[in-house]
């Protein structure tokens, strides 16, 4: 047998490269490496700083090709990272690839700098923000651009004052910072001035002085004689713009005043202001000057006062203006006589003030006559002699025989002209008198004038005579009476003038008897003296009659009998049943004439009464009288019945009470009069609804009772309503349920899927009527909820009311879709969102709107790349939710071109190819003789599109070489490009005695 050996015959393994997923790694993105080698590899692995990948954060594909890096972070992820490839017998590693992970910008700050410039400042902002790569910068001034850079420098003006904002951006991360300064410029300051509250600065007021300035004032300072302003009289506005001087005074407010204005680069003051205090007039004064001149005399009337500005002057004389002048003058007469007012006033204070002087001018006195208080002098009375004169007097002096009057009865009023005699006697007080009058320049006496004194009558006495007497007797009677003058008489019968003389005689009869009253009259005196007796003629007496105190007796009342007689009676007897009155209840007037029964009763106080009546001669006795007692009415009842009635039903109210005589029954519904018998009848409607009053009254008793009761009337209730609070129930809100209805409501009830409502999440109000969820959820609140109204006599329920809740939309999520597309590719972007009602989309790329459907196409082309962003919202609930998917779209990429350094490759010269290409390259690749170039004389720039071939050799650099470049989803490679340098290959074939080698040779 012949045996043959199968070998296998591997090629070392070409030196691997790493490609990854996107040109910039960016912190936060997932970022991946994949190994790309060619050759027979039967495995891969990974080594990042040395060592075996491990962490969670680190992914690896199921053949280990591909290594992702989750959530990139900027110190963690690094590297190197080194791929190596093996079989059985080769493995090659790639060279370290370390990872540019762009970040940022992190919080973009404002260099420090001052936020206050004066004009004409140069002011230099700068803005400095963390980031890989290097942020851009833009600078706004009050929203629009200004610069492109970090830094920028400006010549302040006012118009420069404002808001700059420093806006960092990454266009690798998309991440955008900013940061804010408020910049104010300030211009030099105006000088300012002081205005004042008022034309004039008067004493005793307040007055303000303001300082008025324009600019960018920041505050305000003021400086009385060029110290701060202090004392609790000086008050500063909040601003300190305005200065109050409370309560002026003439000598410590002055000044000078001077404000000044600062902010924070200038400042500058005002002209000194001093104050010109008006005051006064302060006391008006009227030069000395006598107060009683004669007439003729020469006067002159001067007036002074302080005052600023000086004061104006006004006299008046008796009220009425006489000068404008401080002095003036008059030649003395009576009519200069009075009061005389000088007036001071200052129009700039308002102040006046006033003095006052009364003169008086005399003339010659009159002769004085005596006057008497009264016509007559009477003895014991009081008797006044005035000194009667007209004229400028001064004094009085009276002479009593001659001389001035003594003693104890004798007054003189406090002036002294009028003289009194107390308690005048007939022998001591005939006088003459006489007066005297006097003024600073004349006196004169009265003639001697002498008092006639009146006195009595003393006593009157009437002559001794019996006092009864019969019918037909003669009877004098005769009186008397001391008196000057004599006395006058008058004689009275019982009040009744019968005689002018002192006697009279008289016939007895009945008609003389009473009391006769002698009057003895002095009219000069005024003194009057009386004497009495009492005459009594007696004659039989008539039959009494009993009269009554009412027309009616009424029980629980008292009640009195008298005993009605006319003649000469001496006493007055009663009898009841006969006998005599007794009893606690029975009571008899002090002359017996009246009977009084406390307190009737209808039963005790009928049976009759008698009176009888008796003088010295005769008797009589009345006939008998007997009682009927009126009573009542005792309690009011309505006859028993229900409180509570439907509408429909006859009801009849009835009312009784015990009386004498009978009661009247009134009605009342809620006060209102409805009928006036014991009973009535209605047919009930809610208008009968109320309280029903019966009042029973007994006109003769003056009594009244009163029954009450209070009928209820219910009507059929009406079906309630569910009204909310809110035209949509929102989850996680409040939502209120009224139960709505009219009628006789009496309570509400509510049900939720049949059962009371119970649990902390169900609030009821105090009557029941509102029902409250705190806090909807979807699935818990639907109901079905009912309420019930009730009354005594009806209840009714809503129909059931189940809530839709609107909820969501709670999370928004774009269906699954690819993230990178070719041009041309049919792309369908969706989104859904749970939500009650459906949520309403919107679709944005790159911020802008590109549809208001859930769901949309497009056909893929590079200005379609980009974020979509999917907002779903629910106009119910106020709620929005958002979901991001960015697309990057790739177009085929053109053959790529190698371009050298240099036109012509020199032997031991380094030379470098550089791969051309155009489009969205995400890797390159070069290829030498068809394999991935090796060897340490070939270098490769960090992103391999250029390569470096060192110290050119003639035979080994020829090539050809090929430079491939690609994207995820295109890669294209560039024509062969062959160095002209001399080179040679040779290859031998070997044959083995019995044994058959084929060589692979695999690139």
């Amino acid at each position: 047998h012949s045996h043959f050996l199968s070998i296998l015959c591997t090629a070392p393994l070409s030196k691997p490269t790493i490609l990854t997923s996107n040109n910039t790694a960016v912190e936060t993105k997932d970022f991946s490496l994949t190994c790309n080698a060619t050759g027979q590899i039967h495995a891969y692995k990974w080594f990042i700083n040395g060592v075996a990948p491990a962490g969670r954060r680190i992914q690896l594909s199921p053949d280990r090709r591909t290594l992702t890096l989750q959530s990139l972070k900027r110190r963690v992820n690094k590297g190197p990272c080194v791929c190596e490839i093996e079989n059985p017998f080769y493995r090659n590693r790639s060279d370290p690839f370390t990872l540019d992970v762009a970040y940022g910008p992190d919080i973009a700050t404002i260099v420090h700098s001052p936020d206050e410039y004066p004009t004409g400042a140069n002011i230099t902002l700068s803005c400095v923000a963390d980031s890989n790569p290097a942020a851009q910068f833009t600078w706004l001034h009050n929203g629009q651009s200004v610069s492109n850079s970090a830094t920028f420098s400006i010549i302040a003006s006012l118009s420069d004052a404002g808001t700059y904002t420093c806006t960092a951006s990454n266009s690798f991360t998309g991440l955008t910072r900013t940061a804010t300064k408020n910049i104010i410029i300030y211009a030099p300051l105006s000088k300012p001035t002081i205005l004042t509250s008022n034309n004039t600065e008067v004493e005793t007021k307040d007055f303000s002085l303001t300082c008025y300035a324009t600019g960018q004032i920041h505050a305000y300072k003021w400086f009385i004689n060029g110290v701060a302003p202090a004392g609790r009289r000086i008050q500063l506005s909040p601003d300190r713009r305005t200065l109050t001087l409370r309560s002026l005074t003439r000598s410590f407010n002055k000044g000078p005043y001077v404000c000044e204005i600062e902010n924070p680069f200038y400042h500058n003051r005002s002209d000194p202001f001093t104050l010109d205090v008006a005051y006064g007039p302060d006391i008006a004064t009227i030069v000395h000057s006598a107060d009683e001149y004669p007439t003729a005399a020469n006067i002159t009337l001067s007036c002074v006062a302080d005052s600023n500005p000086a004061a104006q002057f006004t006299w008046l004389h008796n009220g009425q203006p006489v000068s404008n002048s401080a002095t003036f003058s008059i030649i003395a007469s009576l009519s200069d006589a009075g009061t005389y007012t000088c007036t001071a006033s200052n129009s700039f204070t308002g102040l006046t003030c006033t003095a006052t002087k009364n003169i008086i001018i005399y003339a010659p006195l009159s002769k004085p006559t005596i006057v008497t208080s009264n016509i007559t002098a009477v003895e014991t009375k009081d008797f006044s002699l005035t000194c009667q004169a007209t004229g400028q007097i001064h004094a009085y002096q009276w002479f009593i025989n001659g001389v001035a009057p003594a003693g104890s009865r004798i007054q003189l009023s406090p002036d002294k002209r009028t003289l009194t005699l107390s308690r005048l006697t007939r022998r001591d007080n005939k006088g003459p008198y006489e007066c005297e009058i006097r003024n600073p320049f004349y006196s004169n006496r009265s003639h001697p004038f002498t008092l006639d004194v009146a006195y009595g009558p003393d006593i009157a006495t009437i002559d001794h005579i019996s006092d009864q007497f019969a019918t037909g007797i003669n009877v004098t009677l005769s009186c008397v009476a001391d008196s000057n003058p004599p006395a006058q008489f008058t004689w009275l019968q019982n009040g009744q003038s019968v005689s002018n003389s002192a006697s009279f005689s008289i016939i007895t009869s009945l008609n003389h008897i009473g009391n006769y009253t002698c009057i003895a009259t002095n009219s000069f005196t005024g003194l009057t003296r009386t004497a009495n007796k009492t005459l009594m003629i007696y004659a039989p007496v008539s039959k009494p009659t009993i009269v009554t105190s009412n027309i009616t007796a009424v029980e629980t009342k008292d009640f009195s009998l008298t005993c009605q007689a006319t003649g000469q009676i001496h006493t007055y007897q009663w009898f009841i049943n006969g006998v005599a009155p007794a009893g606690s209840r029975i009571q008899l007037s002090p002359d017996k004439r009246t009977l009084t029964l406390s307190r009737l009763t209808r039963r005790d106080n009928k049976t009759p009464y008698e009176c009888e009546i008796r003088n010295p001669f005769y008797s009589n006795r009345s006939d008998p009288f007997t009682l009927d007692v009126a009573y009542g009415p005792d309690i009011a009842t309505i006859d028993r019945i229900s409180d509570q009635f439907s509408t429909g039903n006859n009801v009849t109210l009835s009312c009784v009470a015990d009386s004498n005589p009978p009661a009247q029954f009134t009605w009342l519904q809620n006060g209102q009069s409805v009928s006036n018998s014991a009973s009535f009848s209605i047919i009930t409607s809610l208008n009968h609804i109320g309280n029903y009053t019966c009042i029973a009254t007994n006109s003769f008793t003056g009594l009244t009772r009163t029954a009450n009761k209070t009928l209820m009337i219910y009507a059929p209730l009406s079906k309630p309503t569910i009204v909310t609070s809110n035209i949509t129930a929102v989850e996680t809100k409040d939502f209120s349920m009224t139960c709505q209805a009219t009628g006789q409501i009496h309570a509400y009830r509510w049900f939720i899927n049949g059962v009371a409502p119970a649990g902390s999440r169900i609030q009821l109000s105090p009557d029941k009527k509102i029902l409250t969820i705190p806090n909807l959820t979807r699935r818990d609140n639907k109901g079905p909820y009912v309420c019930e109204i009730e009354n005594p006599l009806f209840s009714n329920r809503s129909d059931p009311f189940t809530l839709d809740v609107a909820y969501g939309p709670d999370i928004a999520m774009i269906v699954r879709t690819q993230d990178v597309y070719p041009t041309g590719a049919n792309i369908t972007l969706s989104c859904s969102a749970i939500s009650n009602p459906p949520v309403q989309f919107t679709w944005l790329q790159n911020g802008q709107p590109v549809s208001n459907s859930a769901t949309f196409s497009f056909i893929a082309s590079l200005n379609r790349a980009g974020t979509y962003t999917c907002i779903a919202s629910n106009s119910f609930t106020g709620l929005a939710r958002t979901a991001n998917k960015t697309l990057i779209i790739y177009a085929p990429l053109s053959k790529p071109t190698i371009l050298t350094s240099n036109r012509t490759a020199v032997e031991t010269k380094d030379f470098s190819l550089t791969c051309q290409g155009t489009g969205q390259i995400h890797a390159y690749r070069w290829f030498i003789n068809g394999l991935a170039p090796s060897g340490s004389r070939i270098q490769l720039s960090p992103d391999k599109k250029i390569l470096t071939i060192g110290n050119l050799t003639r035979r080994e650099n020829k090539g050809p070489y090929v430079c491939e470049i690609e994207n995820p989803l295109f890669r294209n490679r560039s024509d062969p490009f062959t160095l002209n340098v001399t080179c040679e290959y040779i290859c031998s074939s070997y044959m083995v005695h019995d044994y058959s080698l084929v060589v692979s040779s695999q690139r």
